[in-house]
């Protein structure tokens, strides 16, 4: 496993925006983008994006994090998994 500074790092460095609309479309609000949650059956754009805080967070399903956990969860990944694959974005 990765020591926490390169986790860290990773964490910073990757772009949470690219990563999750290569998945699914987000429309832009005032401070967040937004769009249907793909954890749970949304119907009213409940998935929040900071791009300036790098995080997302569900207000339906109560799913949020950042680009590991974004990772871990539309992949089925473990952890160390996740980082690895974003370790080869940066």
């Amino acid at each position: 496993m990765l020591p926490e500074p390169n986790i860290a790092l990773i964490q910073s460095k990757t772009d949470l925006v690219k990563i999750i609309t290569a998945y699914f479309p987000l429309t832009e609000s005032r401070l967040v983008l937004k769009g249907k949650c793909p954890f749970h059956g949304d119907d009213m754009n409940s998935f929040m994006v900071s791009p300036a805080k790098n995080i997302f967070k569900c207000f339906g399903c109560g799913m949020e994090g950042g680009p590991i956990e974004f990772i871990m969860a539309i992949e089925n990944k473990k952890y160390e998994e996740a980082v690895k694959m974003l370790a080869l974005l940066i």
